[in-house]
């Protein structure tokens, strides 16, 4: 067992200084802190909060970056129209450069990886494992999705902030595990996951509903790591950023039984609108991976930024996260246009593509309000607001099939209770239609691509 050990030389040195009560206080804390480490259950705690700190502080600082790069990319594409169209393909192109060549385990969005990761037995695959979630993966991460984001892609940080919340729970578990080799290893990976999703949306409800559904796991065998990693996360985020709402508080009319038959509508839409989505990507993946030199990916993601800085040309909403839209949608009366939903869906499946590292959480949830708002102008509905989070509910249920993570998301980033049943009926809609188009999720499908050879079948039998 490991044993705790104060220096004594740094005893002395407080006594010098300090008066006889202070003293008698310094010893007795000293004592009570050395017999509450003796535990290993307190030294995992500790190394639990620890571990939420820093990712809680990594992640504000990420969100923060990706703020500023994106506003500067909409400032000096409004100032410089011309400079999209060097400005982005570069920008791709350097953002696969960085995932290519240092660390390919950092490309897309990487919920997939940290699926993979978790599913994945550590004792037989630890150097697997350990690849997905290293400090190396985090950096190129970081590097890479801001890298894109300065090129306007269309492209979140709320994917890349789970893997590299993950990654640094990860690298503080394997030195723990050092001096207390029992600790569990997927407690890690999904407490950081949590944690990384709480931090990104301020959402701790949904950062638990995301490990319970997303990643299969038992609420009781994890309950104290989940708590104490998305607790200290969330509190991290607010300390610094203070207490927000990721979408703000729309204006919402008393929801009535009247707009359940449009959240069923809804549902059946946008489900099967975020399945063909889905499909989508396997098919663009699927497809690039005959690609097999750095020739033929360089060219490619050039062209993926061709790609989006055309679609930015014909419409200036199609480019970035879609935060900016949302905001549009939500708070300032407007409506989107037929072509913007197309747009949104293309940019980011044409980014996805590329290669470079960067998430759909974001863009999922401005395609599903760009489709909503169209079709609530389209049919001259009234509540567009409410429509228009079912539609993010819905669209993003359709990619993910996990309609209780969706509902909760978009209740926490709003605070709108009494829309709850109306959220949770379309949610539900969406995952029963995206079912009927393909009944395996994009991140189902995905984590296999992020397993070693052969552990498919070994998964399979356990199952």
């Amino acid at each position: 067992m490991y044993q705790f050990h104060i220096n004594k030389k740094w005893v002395l040195l407080a006594l010098l200084f300090l008066n006889p009560v202070d003293c008698l206080m310094l010893s007795a804390c000293l004592q009570k802190l050395k017999f509450y480490l003796k535990k290993p259950d307190h030294l995992q705690t500790l190394a639990f909060v620890f571990s939420a700190f820093l990712a809680g502080l990594v992640a504000v600082v990420y969100a923060g970056l990706f703020k500023i790069l994106e506003g500067f990319y909409h400032q000096l594409s409004a100032d410089h129209p011309y400079w999209i169209w060097f400005g982005t393909p570069l920008c791709l192109l350097a953002g696969w450069a960085m995932v290519y060549f240092f660390a390919p385990e950092a490309s897309g969005s990487g919920i997939p990886q940290v699926l993979a990761a978790h599913d994945l037995n550590y004792a037989k695959n630890s150097a697997w494992i350990d690849g997905l979630l290293s400090i190396k993966v985090v950096i190129v991460k970081v590097v890479s999705s801001l890298l894109v984001c300065l090129g306007g892609a269309v492209t979140g940080r709320e994917g890349p902030t789970i893997q590299i919340s993950a990654g640094l729970f990860h690298f503080v578990g394997r030195i723990t595990r050092k001096f207390l080799p029992k600790v569990d290893p997927q407690a890690w990976i999904v407490a950081g996951a949590a944690a990384g999703l709480a931090a990104a949306f301020n959402t701790p409800l949904g950062g638990i509903i995301f490990a319970i559904e997303e990643m299969s796991i038992s609420f009781k065998r994890f309950r104290t790591a989940l708590i104490i990693s998305i607790i200290i996360a969330g509190l991290v985020s607010q300390w610094i950023l203070g207490s927000y709402l990721y979408l703000g508080y729309p204006t919402i009319s008393d929801v009535s039984f009247s707009v359940l038959p449009l959240a069923l509508l809804i549902g059946v839409i946008t489900g099967l609108a975020g399945s063909f989505y889905g499909v989508c990507i396997k098919k663009l993946l699927g497809w690039r991976s005959q690609l097999k030199t750095k020739t033929q990916l360089a060219l490619l993601a050039l062209a993926c930024g061709l790609a989006l800085a055309f679609m930015a040309f014909l419409n200036p909403d199609a480019s970035g996260s879609g935060s900016a839209v949302m905001n549009a949608l939500l708070f300032k009366g407007q409506k989107a246009t037929w072509d913007l939903p197309l747009l949104r869906i293309a940019g980011s499946l044409v980014f996805y593509v590329s290669g470079a590292a960067g998430g759909i959480f974001a863009p999922a949830l401005a395609a599903g309000a760009c489709l909503s708002s169209f079709m609530t102008s389209w049919l001259n509905l009234s509540s567009p607001e409410l429509l228009v989070l079912l539609g993010m509910a819905g669209f993003l249920t359709g990619v993910t099939r996990t309609p209780f993570t969706a509902f909760v998301l978009i209740l926490e980033m709003t605070d709108h209770h009494n829309a709850i049943f109306a959220i949770m009926l379309c949610a539900i809609t969406a995952e029963l239609s995206a079912r009927v188009l393909d009944k395996e999720s994009f991140y189902e499908w995905s984590r296999i691509r992020f397993m070693p050879p052969g552990s498919l079948r070994t998964l399979k039998k356990h199952q």
